[in-house]
């Protein structure tokens, strides 16, 4: 039996999903083949996931959406979601997936939004060649420069360049963020977060958020902040959570500000 059923709706591929709850990891297996396979087809430029009736997914579900976002991503295939019941919606946030995909809150109000996309489209193409950038980045890599590694490890996990390879951009991060690059760095927690090409593991994840965030790195800073707010891999302490989100406002990072307000308006 199909995990998900798709039609499509003024060119755009909508899936809704079978079970009321994306929990069984053999299940949610069969859900991220069937939504990578329907996001890769020829002609699927715009995919809406519909998650009415929906009530719960699990750590595992989230993995395969992030995994699904890289995939759109490399594929030039425009990505959202709606009907997200309120309980996933702050899930989503909380793992950062709000800012892979957007969030509607029906078919029609997501369908409005393709269409303006489409009017828009095609104003900001990348003229480079990303074969020569990922060539350049690669030579880089191998000689030791941690920059170059993350550079290279992103043309890997987005398919720019070369072709899509989730292993080989887990293994040039990992090099990078062994070495210090705080981009790096980040990147990893964030596999180790949704457990992509890893075993989640939110201990590693805090480990090297922490690593890049005492580097600076705002959005280490921030996933810190979120990370002793909600209590994800760490006790939940508001008055650390406080102090990480001030550090990345400082920097002009817009969710860490928007934190602080509502720590402000709280207190």
């Amino acid at each position: 039996m199909a995990a998900t059923l798709s039609e499509t709706r003024n060119g755009v591929l909508v899936v809704r999903f079978v079970d009321v709850e994306l929990s069984d990891e053999f299940r949610i297996r069969e859900v991220g083949g069937e939504l990578v396979e329907l996001a890769v087809q020829p002609g699927t430029r715009q995919l809406l996931l519909n998650f009415d009736g929906v009530s719960f997914m699990s750590s595992a579900m989230l993995g395969q959406l992030a995994i699904l976002s890289k995939r759109c991503l490399a594929h030039e295939v425009s990505l959202k979601m709606c009907n997200v019941a309120e309980s996933m919606r702050e899930v989503l946030r909380i793992v950062r997936l709000d800012t892979l995909a957007e969030i509607l809150a029906d078919e029609d109000e997501a369908l409005r939004a393709f269409r303006r996309e489409r009017r828009h489209q095609g104003t900001d193409r990348d003229s480079a060649s990303g074969t020569d950038i990922a060539d350049t980045y690669r030579t880089a890599a191998g000689q030791g420069d941690a920059e170059a590694q993350y550079k290279l490890a992103r043309c890997y996990e987005n398919g720019r360049g070369v072709e899509q390879d989730f292993a080989e951009a887990r293994k040039w991060y990992e090099k990078s963020a062994r070495q210090g690059n705080a981009n790096g760095q980040h990147a990893l927690a964030t596999w180790y977060a949704y457990g992509m090409q890893v075993a989640q593991n939110y201990d590693e994840a805090i480990a090297w958020y922490r690593k890049a965030a005492e580097q600076g790195h705002a959005d280490a800073e921030y996933a810190m902040g979120m990370n002793y707010a909600y209590g994800i891999g760490v006790k939940t302490d508001l008055a650390h959570a406080e102090q990480w989100y001030r550090k990345a406002a400082a920097q002009g990072h817009s969710k860490a500000q928007e934190a602080v307000e509502q720590i402000l308006a709280e207190k």
